[in-house]
């Protein structure tokens, strides 16, 4: 089973031999002061305006409540509340809107942020949405230019899903934190995918039987789908003690049949996915789940404090930490146990490995975390983290910490091959990503947690890597 409390994320999956991560980190003091902000780097991909249908068919844009009452969520964190927030700070604007940041609120820091997730799931349920229905198609005529399209859909599907990674907080979190529904893991169990359970469903056409939504989510979700439309095995992924194997069932299936129940299993898992999706954007959207005025508003049932809301979010950002740095790039170059070859390089360990696109993976997750840090209208304009850091006098933390992001953006550019590719060829530029993106995580879970009065989630503290 999938650890449903994301601060016991530890656990990993015996699918692929994942078990719990080394204690890592030391929580240092270092507040540095008196520099002035730099100016991010211009890796920010803006958020487009909302299509007038989004998935769930909800708009992102979301009134202003009023001012925090005393005692509610508006007292509980450093930082002054001096100027009206700005509802739309950090929302779904077009590029060259919101070009500067309004004067920094903690309250305007949450609805930037909670204005940027559910634009980012609006935007992610259209892309879903386009997914299942090219997955429809191929399975209906599962032909050459059906199947392009099918992957192409996938993979603007999941470029916008990496996008809001940095974003799991909420209904996207484990069902233990504030909100949670689990959602993330639902669409995506990265790193828990089990191709061999994918098979076992495909011989038993699990995938066709009402109970397929209720099936665990490692054989479900973005991954299953990757590996169904982008596999070119005629094999399976299971050893030959698996019964499959040994019973002979994977054997008595001819080549037009795999080839089918695949396009098959991928368009139910895509429909599962856009049923997630909106089921996400719901969630998160007014009148509806609501989310967005439990973070946001000057009273909540699921918050204590203003200071508890936002600590969600730094757990979230802590996913650049862990995924991206740890399993995305630690794991494939064996700087993590998990690698069986450790310290020699686990190649077929990175996280895209059929659809050869775990760069760019990457690449999209530093963008989400971007948005989230420096704001999330274009350029990198609107309320983020950055303001907050300014505003209690901590201008050169922030400004190292741009520093270090757009260095790592650097970094993923400068990747051009693939990455299994690179660990084999040019390991250097992989681990210079992998050093470049430790820089960034370092401030992250040491400064940025002390200067904001942070918690670190269970698994890091006492992490000293």
């Amino acid at each position: 089973m999938i650890e449903g409390c994301h601060r016991a994320r530890q656990r990993a999956p015996a699918a692929h031999g994942r078990g719990r991560l080394p204690s890592r980190l030391v929580l240092g003091w270092c507040i540095a002061l008196g520099c002035t902000k730099s100016v991010p780097d211009e890796h920010v991909v803006p958020l487009g305006a909302p299509s007038s249908e989004p998935s769930g068919g909800v708009s992102p844009g979301v009134a202003s409540p009023g001012p925090s009452p005393e005692g509610g969520l508006g007292n509980a964190a450093p930082g002054a509340e001096t100027a009206a927030p700005n509802a739309t700070a950090g929302g779904a604007a077009g590029a060259g809107s919101n070009t500067e940041a309004p004067p920094f609120t903690k309250r305007g820091l949450r609805l930037a942020l909670a204005d940027c997730a559910l634009a980012s799931y609006a935007e992610f349920g259209d892309k879903a949405r386009v997914l299942s229905q090219a997955a429809e198609a191929f399975a209906v005529q599962p032909g050459a230019a059906e199947k392009a399209a099918a992957q192409q859909a996938w993979r603007d599907a999941m470029a916008s899903w990496q996008r809001a990674e940095p974003f799991r907080f909420g209904p996207a979190a484990g069902s233990m934190e504030p909100g949670g529904q689990n959602l993330r893991d639902e669409i995506y169990a990265f790193p828990l995918t089990n191709y061999c359970r994918v098979d076992q469903q495909l011989v038993d056409r699990v995938y066709a039987a009402p109970e397929f939504s209720s099936s665990l989510s490692n054989a479900r979700g973005l991954g299953a789908i990757e590996y169904l439309l982008f596999t070119s095995s005629p094999g399976n992924a299971c050893s030959s003690a698996i019964n499959i194997n040994q019973s002979g069932s994977w054997a008595a299936l001819t080549q037009p049949d795999v080839a089918q129940r695949r396009a098959d299993y991928a368009a139910a898992a895509a429909r599962d996915v856009l049923g997630r999706a909106e089921a996400l954007l719901a969630a998160w959207s007014p009148g509806q789940g609501d989310f967005h005025a439990q973070f946001t508003g000057v009273a909540s049932t699921l918050f204590s404090s203003e200071q508890r809301a936002f600590n969600t979010v730094s757990d979230a950002l802590l996913y650049v930490e862990r995924e991206l740095k740890d399993w995305k790039l630690g794991w494939p170059l064996g700087l993590v146990p998990e690698c069986v070859n450790a310290p020699s390089p686990c190649p077929t360990e990175v996280e895209s490995r059929y659809a050869h696109v775990s760069t760019d993976h990457i690449r999209q997750n530093l963008v989400g975390f971007q948005r989230a840090f420096a704001g999330c209208a274009g350029s990198g304009a609107g309320l983020g983290f950055d303001d907050w850091l300014a505003a209690v006098g901590s201008t050169d933390l922030s400004s190292r910490m741009l520093s270090a992001l757009s260095e790592s953006q650097l970094a993923v550019d400068n990747l051009t091959l693939p990455l299994e590719q690179a660990l084999q060829t040019d390991p250097g530029q992989v681990l210079a990503l992998h050093a470049r993106v430790k820089s960034l995580t370092d401030l992250l879970k040491t400064e940025f947690i002390t200067v904001l009065d942070f918690e670190l989630p269970m698994g890091l503290e006492g992490d000293n890597d």
